[in-house]
């Protein structure tokens, strides 16, 4: 198993850990991921395990998660069993909201999708008083992705991201840099190595390959929408609607309403309502318990955020879809790797609070 290295939030080294009894780290590419440690309380530097102190899998910066939970208790056998658990570093920026600027309603941007999602870190994690990360630092603008109007009004930043990152298909992260001691805040886009291209190597998940121990398939229309009226500023029959989505009819049209009344330009309705209709988007995913000594190599061959070609020939299922979700997990018994690719299916917290999103008092006038 490679060693857990126990690092203060300066990145100064606390100690090591290799003799655990379990870990497993899931990075997500739209948002941040999570870690959980089990070991005997007892083992070297167990006791440097506390609460926002940082974990580091080997020596791979960009597998670093911050201790939020931590749990001992005593199993059947007596023994001492510790449990630490967190999430990513990426994690921090849901500790901030995005606050305007001085006399103005919104924060409104409109550029690339990397230089807005940049502004939104740089803004309310350095510019404003008294919400700075000291320890954090943004890496040069590579003005990568899509071109879009943005605009926030003390939203999670965390969640603000999350609706970019998916909108754009761009991914981010925290990440460590030793020499400048800074986390470093990042966007990145996944590879192309799907069937349906010919310039990379295509890397293709099947049975037939011998690099899939178990597969699950999800086709969910489950609290799909298609198609979008949004409704903007004004009052009763005075109030602007705009209709946009899937040119869909019948059993295949669903209808969602958006409340855009923050909206004063109209010609914005329309961009409101296909980035409202992206969360609502059909789920099709596959989920795999990829084996690691397969003829494509993780993290040489492919890696979080590359877009791959998955297949199952039983079940006539053929799909290029990008790698959302990783998931290692490191055992006495072994290594194992779990990956999702597409869109996981959304948890019951996620649907609450998206539909809590759209419940706003005389949404309907």
């Amino acid at each position: 198993m490679l060693p857990i290295r126990i690092l203060s939030p300066t990145l100064d080294l606390q100690g090591e850990i290799d003799n655990y009894l379990s870990f497993s780290f899931c990075r997500k590419y739209y948002t941040s991921g999570d870690f959980q440690l089990v070991t005997n309380r007892k083992v070297q530097n167990a006791d440097k395990l506390n609460i926002n102190q940082l974990i580091m899998l080997g020596a791979d910066t960009r597998k670093v998660g911050i201790i939020r939970y931590k749990e001992i208790k005593t199993n059947e056998k007596g023994e001492e069993i510790l449990t630490v658990k967190g999430p990513t570093l990426g994690a921090i920026l849901r500790q901030r909201i995005t606050i305007p600027p001085d006399g103005e309603a919104y924060d409104v941007q409109d550029s690339n999708a990397e230089t807005v999602m940049k502004h939104y870190v740089k803004r309310n994690c350095f510019d404003i008083s008294g919400m700075e990360f000291p320890m954090l630092k943004i890496s040069p603008n590579q003005n990568q992705g899509e071109k879009i109007k943005w605009q926030s009004r003390y939203k999670n930043l965390e969640e603000e991201l999350e609706l970019i990152s998916r909108l754009t298909n761009l991914g981010w992260h925290i990440y460590l840099d030793f020499k400048l001691k800074r986390w470093i805040f990042d966007i990145y886009n996944g590879r192309n190595f799907s069937a349906s291209q010919n310039i990379n190597p295509p890397v293709i998940f099947s049975p037939e390959f011998d690099n899939v121990k178990s597969q699950e398939y999800i086709d969910s229309l489950v609290g799909v929408g298609n198609f979008a009226i949004v409704a903007g500023q004004g009052e009763g029959v005075e109030r602007k609607i705009v209709m946009t989505g899937s040119d869909a009819a019948g059993l295949d049209k669903h209808v969602i309403f958006v409340d855009a009344r923050d909206i004063k330009d109209s010609a914005d309705l329309e961009v409101r309502g296909q980035s409202k209709l992206n969360e609502y988007k059909r789920t099709i995913s596959f989920k795999s318990e990829v084996l690691p000594t397969g003829p494509f190599q993780y993290e040489k061959d492919w890696n979080l955020g590359d877009v791959v070609t998955v297949q199952n020939k039983d079940w006539a299922i053929t799909m290029d879809t990008r790698i959302t979700e990783v998931t290692e997990i490191y055992e006495a018994g072994g290594f194992k790797l779990n990956v999702c690719f597409g869109e996981s299916l959304p948890t019951l917290t996620e649907r609450f609070k998206l539909s809590l999103g759209e419940m706003k008092i005389e949404s309907t006038k």
